[in-house]
């Protein structure tokens, strides 16, 4: 039995180019689709606290509810950050794979752009950073009109 070598190698046999295309798409559908999900919640959990802010503008409510939030999107910046990377991996295989799509990227991607994924790296990582910024900045507003 001969050892695994590091380097991937791409499928040859056309049904296996077209299932790693169909996984590549699939891939980064579900990126999208956290994305959205993710973007959601972190919305829900904003009308939360504007609607306790409404009622009762007590710290002792928004604290912990900034501290479940701040989490949840250390969370999502996690799971968008791993799947971001596997993204770039098949992406990776289907640019060894199928020439035509490796020199449609090639030609697109100008200087700095390697790959067909160039918009996914800032939304995996911004998108939820401006959420916890957000949120870190509620609470300190929060806190600043306790104490005044």
């Amino acid at each position: 039995m001969s050892a695994p070598s590091d380097a991937p190698q791409p499928p040859t046999h056309p049904d296996e180019v077209n299932r790693l295309w169909q996984h590549g798409m699939h891939e980064e559908r579900l990126f999208h689709d956290r994305l959205n999900y993710f973007s959601a919640m972190q919305i829900g959990l904003l009308g939360v606290f504007a609607i306790f802010y409404h009622k009762d503008a007590a710290p002792a409510v928004f604290i912990p509810l900034t501290g479940v939030a701040v989490s949840f999107t250390l969370l999502w910046l996690w799971v968008q950050i791993r799947h971001w990377r596997y993204c770039v991996h098949v992406n990776e295989l289907i640019k060894l794979a199928v020439p035509e799509y490796r020199r449609t990227i090639a030609a697109f991607a100008g200087p700095g752009r390697t790959d067909g994924l160039s918009i996914s790296r800032p939304l995996a990582f911004a998108v939820p950073l401006l959420f916890a910024a957000t949120w870190l900045a509620l609470c300190t507003w929060m806190l600043i009109r306790a104490v005044s």
